[in-house]
């Protein structure tokens, strides 16, 4: 399988039983990425662990550790890699959040490329006690970016849990009043709480903050036609 298609495959197609029929197979090291990165989305953090441990990919390594709930593995890890890259630095702090005990506030640019990404994962891996201390976590985030809220907030609309992510929208509407997406997502919440119209108030302002922001326009004629 060609690099094209196998890429077809994983993001297009999601063809995750014939990819993982052909890669257990590979030896290549770019191949067993991808393998490690289907088992990521099955869930099945312990096989994508041990791929990464294959590969020498450290920081994923501990990652997937981290998804596992082995948080003293993960800390292992991590603190044997000398190279401190951005990941690894906001893999840290991250750690910090989740004991409750933060020294090092991550910095704007690893809070904007890794938070969302990061607790949506440990959302998806049912890492309650996890979530729930970053979650708590968000002024610090927002002392440094004060999109975390939104950050965070988003994470909960796109898994359904909306009376959070209405609490975490609303401390990002009087932060950034002026983000359509704001209002955007928090519309969505009034929708599931069937506050009609809560959710259309929220969508107008969208558009004006937003200059016509599409994805608002789309759900308002949704909501309209309903």
């Amino acid at each position: 399988m060609d690099r094209k298609e196998l890429l077809k495959g994983f993001f297009v197609t999601k063809d995750y039983e014939k990819l993982k029929t052909i890669l257990s197979e590979s030896n290549n090291p770019s191949e067993k990425e991808i393998l490690a990165r289907i088992f990521i989305e099955e869930k099945n953090y312990h096989k994508a662990s041990l791929i990464y441990q294959n590969l020498g990919m450290e920081y994923e390594y501990g990652r997937c550790e981290l998804l596992c709930g082995n948080l003293e593995k993960t800390k292992e890890i991590w603190q044997n890699i000398k190279e401190e890259t951005p990941a690894l630095l906001w893999g840290k702090s991250l750690l910090e959040f989740i004991n409750l005990y933060v020294i090092h506030v991550p910095t704007f640019f690893q809070i904007r490329a890794f938070l969302e990404v990061d607790f949506d994962a440990l959302l998806n891996a049912n890492l309650i006690t996890y979530c729930e201390n970053i979650a708590n976590g968000a002024h610090l985030f927002a002392q440094n970016n004060q999109e975390s809220y939104k950050f965070i907030g988003r994470v909960f609309v796109n898994n359904g849990y909306f009376d959070l992510a209405e609490l975490f929208l609303k401390r990002a509407k009087d932060i950034c009043y002026v983000d359509p997406e704001v209002h955007f997502l928090l519309a969505k919440c009034f929708i599931n709480s069937k506050n009609h119209a809560e959710a259309v108030k929220s969508l107008q302002t969208s558009i004006e903050k937003g200059y016509g922001y599409y994805p608002a326009r789309k759900l308002l004629e949704k909501i309209n036609l309903s």
